[in-house]
């Protein structure tokens, strides 16, 4: 099955730029993503200028911020846009009315099960497409609803000396009025791809709090120290520079090594195991450059209008680096499957941790993240099969850093220190594409088939790791502290 094959036909926004799809050969919702994008930069320039948010009153930014989304997303998805409106509207009348106790997790249920009709629903009328529809932007609000509704919640209904730093710094003290509200849900140059910008970093950013110096003594923000807020432009074009990089390598892979070759019959008839296994590597790696594109580019965006300065206690430190979703090194030359996964889609892995890992209890905490996860991403099952093998990839990691690297760290053992990294780095790379190749499949049948071919092989390596050193060589345990 080809990539064109798996483009459906049923995309609901503007036909305005059909000529410009005809003319790269890239299809209409592609264009006007990319559209959109560009724009934003462009419009964001007068934006930042002439609503400088020193001079500037919020409610006049709010209400920039609403009207310019909204025609952006309608250019997008036109009607669609009222399954945003609906799954936001119902959950911001439970911020409102609901019971304080319940409401963050009403809220919560509430937008995921939204999403998930909705994912459904497209499961139904575009199986297996690729087509950009509402559920993108759907996914992006639904992580927004959510954490405001928990930052509310920790504002309002906790005990303040109960909270983590991070659930202080994070934590509202009333709910948001409509114009702030629906500004948050529709702000321009975050609808489309994200990422995800915490309410309170968006509230930061709008009335000019980002670019505030040195804290007081109490933590609280002084005013008197604003600066001169720094130009974004040479990151911006720095962003989409490297966006253009990711776009040339995103086209080349269905030509010289498409991931939907995985699925034919010649692949398994022709292939032995390790060629199985190095298409499998290359072609997964390939399919992380549009990531990186869609990501970079909506950094860029976000940057150009002054969204994701990260606030510092060094005056002089120019970081645009706070809404950055992936760090592209990182996550290609770490030797940790941990920091791996830390380093993709960083912003969902905060929220993640935020709703789910910081509030549940320790035994659940990574099976719920993991199943959370899937749930927001969708029902395809390759999904639950990507997840559920991390999870099970997560636990054996844990074994080996708690069991064996020991061994190799020493004053004397640089060398043996140097050959555990090098094989720890091959295999984080390993288990990465292994692990990701169910999510880029999506079909049960066509991961099963790829991992049978493969011989399930990391699989059993790592539930043997984890029976081993669970089972066999459990980790000798410290007499006096269980004297204590």
């Amino acid at each position: 099955m080809s990539n064109k094959e798996r483009q459906g036909d049923f995309y609901a926004g503007s036909r305005l730029l059909n000529p410009l799809s005809g003319i790269t050969g890239l299809p209409i919702d592609q264009v006007n993503f990319l559209a959109c994008q560009l724009f934003g930069i462009a419009i964001s320039i007068p934006f930042r200028k002439l609503l400088d948010p020193r001079t500037t009153n919020p409610k006049v930014r709010h209400a920039v911020e609403l009207v310019v989304g909204l025609a952006m997303a309608y250019f997008c998805f036109q009607y669609h846009i009222l399954h945003v409106i609906v799954q936001c509207g119902i959950c911001y009348l439970i911020l409102l009315f609901g019971p304080a106790k319940w409401m963050p997790t009403l809220v919560f249920i509430v937008a995921i099960t939204y999403l998930s009709v909705c994912h459904i629903y497209r499961m139904i009328y575009d199986y297996g497409g690729y087509t950009l529809d509402i559920t993108g932007p759907l996914m992006i609000t639904t992580q927004k609803v959510t954490s405001l509704a928990f930052a509310l919640y920790d504002g309002t209904s906790r005990d303040e000396k109960k909270l983590t730093a991070d659930q202080k710094s994070q934590m509202i003290k009333k709910c948001p009025d409509p114009l702030t509200f629906w500004s948050y849900i529709f702000y321009y140059h975050g609808f489309m791809s994200g990422p995800l910008a915490f309410f309170s970093d968006y509230l930061d950013f709008i009335d000019g709090s980002n670019f505030l110096g040195k804290k007081g003594p109490d933590g609280a923000q002084t005013t008197s120290e604003a600066r001169e807020p720094p130009n974004p432009m040479p990151t911006v074009a720095r962003k989409v520079g490297e966006s253009a990089i990711f776009g040339v390598l995103m086209l080349c892979q269905p030509i010289f090594c498409p991931w939907d070759f995985l699925m034919s019959e010649e692949f398994y008839t022709n292939y032995n195991f390790f060629q199985r296994l190095t298409y499998t590597f290359i072609t997964m790696s390939m399919c992380r450059p549009k990531y990186y594109l869609a990501w970079r580019l909506a950094d860029a965006v976000n940057n150009a209008a002054g969204l994701g300065y990260r606030k510092s206690n060094e005056v002089l430190k120019d970081d645009w680096d706070l809404l950055n979703n992936i760090d592209i090194k990182t996550l290609e030359t770490c030797d940790s499957l941990k920091i791996n996964i830390d380093s993709w889609n960083k912003q969902t892995s905060l929220w993640l941790r935020r709703i789910v890992y910081d509030r549940a209890p320790e035994s659940f905490r990574v099976p719920l993240v993991f199943m959370i996860s899937a749930f927001w991403h969708g029902f395809y099952p390759g999904y639950y099969l990507t997840f559920a093998t991390g999870t099970l990839f997560t636990f054996a990691a844990r074994q080996v850093r708690r069991n064996i690297r020991p061994l190799f760290i020493g004053q004397d053992q640089r060398t043996q220190k140097f050959l555990y990294d090098c094989v720890t780095f091959f295999f984080t790379r390993l288990a990465n594409i292994y692990m990701v190749a169910p999510f880029v499949l999506l079909e049960i049948w066509a991961s099963l088939r790829l991992y049978t071919s493969l011989f399930w092989f990391l699989h059993i390596g790592s539930i043997a790791i984890i029976i081993f050193f669970t089972f066999i060589k459990p980790p000798k345990k410290d007499k006096g502290a269980k004297g204590q």
